[in-house]
């Protein structure tokens, strides 16, 4: 098996708009007061999801979630930390696999 290029790595770009905005919209993960489990309480969650990103993950892990939910691209990530696109995304998706075992989402 062949390594793939760096230029061949899918590159979704995360808008902070959008993932804020998310709740807002009717799809099959939409929270309505209807549905929704009266015992959470979504601030206190988000407080602790931001905790978690500041104290639970590696520094090179808080500075990729950080510049993607300032709105910026694994490539321009990669550009400003001085490491591959690859490598940025593992980065990713590792702190994401961190924090949805830490906070059992």
């Amino acid at each position: 098996m062949r390594a793939k290029k760096e230029f061949e790595y899918a590159e979704v770009p995360v808008d902070k708009l959008i993932l804020e905005s998310f709740a807002n919209e009717r799809s099959a993960y939409h929270i309505t007061a209807r549905n929704a489990d009266p015992g959470v309480d979504w601030r206190r969650f988000r407080r602790r999801l931001r905790w978690h990103i500041n104290n639970s993950l590696s520094k090179r892990q808080k500075q990729v979630i950080n510049a993607f939910l300032a709105g910026k691209r694994e490539r321009e990530i990669a550009r400003i930390l001085g490491i591959t696109q690859q490598v940025v995304n593992i980065y990713k998706h590792r702190a994401i696999k961190k924090l949805h075992k830490i906070l059992a989402i």
